[in-house]
């Protein structure tokens, strides 16, 4: 349980760094750049430099995984800049739909009592948060392009957390540490090449809050792999997902004064049970 609060507590952090970079106006591509550059020297001072050959699997679900993470990561600031931090957040979490699928149907992981009601709950729960949003948001959240864009960044997210899991299938734990490194270096390159070509300016503050961001960036997935290896994938993911949404929607309410309506609030202490019910 551990893992999974910490997993969580680090994404939070993601978000908010986030908020705070849209309202400063600082470039997305130039944060995202430093972000995955000094996650990528974290994990390699974790490992002490200690890197042998990865496996074949191990090689390239950290290859793409880095890709999918960069996509992700600039639709989710994107979504940031268009709305509430609870918006783009809740769309994000609501992507464990697609791991949570691959998980029972594919490695036959089947969730417990509790856990079943947990997971109806916290769908439920965020149908509630959902419809609630869209009520505070008006016409400039409900657009068909905001969520088009909104669509596209559950798809990128929920195949990312899919990668994930199937590094905890297909690949030896003793390569979880190789396994971050080659994500972060491939989101690395990926990223500076594509601030290469497009010219981005460089800002130091934004260049160092980057920095700042890659600490919880990088723990968020060590904790999660952590998590996965005791907690069944449709388990893991709905907890940490559901506490993220109740966590950053709190934070934007006293931070940015983000109100929320009634029906988000109802959705709110729906998703508090499903918490307990799913840690049951």
């Amino acid at each position: 349980m551990i893992w999974l609060l910490s997993a969580a507590l680090c994404s939070i952090s993601i978000a908010a760094i986030l908020k705070i970079n849209e309202r400063r106006g600082g470039d997305r591509l130039l944060l995202a750049g430093a972000n995955y550059l000094f996650a990528s020297v974290l994990s390699f001072l974790i490992l002490r430099g200690g890197i042998d050959i990865p496996s074949t699997w191990t090689l390239m679900l950290g290859a793409v995984t880095g890709i999918i993470y960069v996509l992700g990561f600039l639709l989710l600031m994107a979504g940031i800049a268009r709305g509430p931090l609870a918006v783009p957040v809740t769309v994000m979490r609501l992507s464990v739909a697609v791991p949570v699928v691959f998980a029972i149907f594919f490695w036959n992981e089947v969730p417990g009592p509790y856990q079943w009601v947990g997971l109806m709950a916290g769908a439920f729960a965020i149908v509630l948060f959902g419809l609630g949003i869209k009520a505070q948001g008006g016409d400039r959240h409900t657009g068909a392009g905001f969520w088009l864009l909104m669509l596209t960044m559950f798809a990128v997210m929920g195949t990312g957390n899919v990668l994930l899991k199937a590094f905890g299938e297909m690949s030896p734990d003793s390569e979880r540490l190789v396994f971050t490194f080659l994500l972060f270096i491939s989101a690395t390159v990926f990223t500076w090449l594509v601030v290469l070509f497009r010219r981005v300016p460089f800002d130091r503050s934004t260049f160092l809050l980057g920095l700042l961001l890659g600490v919880p960036n990088l723990f968020s997935t060590v904790f999660t792999l952590l998590a996965l290896r005791g907690v069944p994938a449709s388990i893991a993911f709905p907890f940490i997902n559901l506490t993220v949404i109740f966590g950053s929607t709190i934070l934007a309410l006293i931070a940015w004064k983000e109100k929320l309506g009634p029906v988000a609030t109802v959705g709110l202490v729906v998703a508090a049970l499903a918490l307990i019910l799913l840690s049951m």
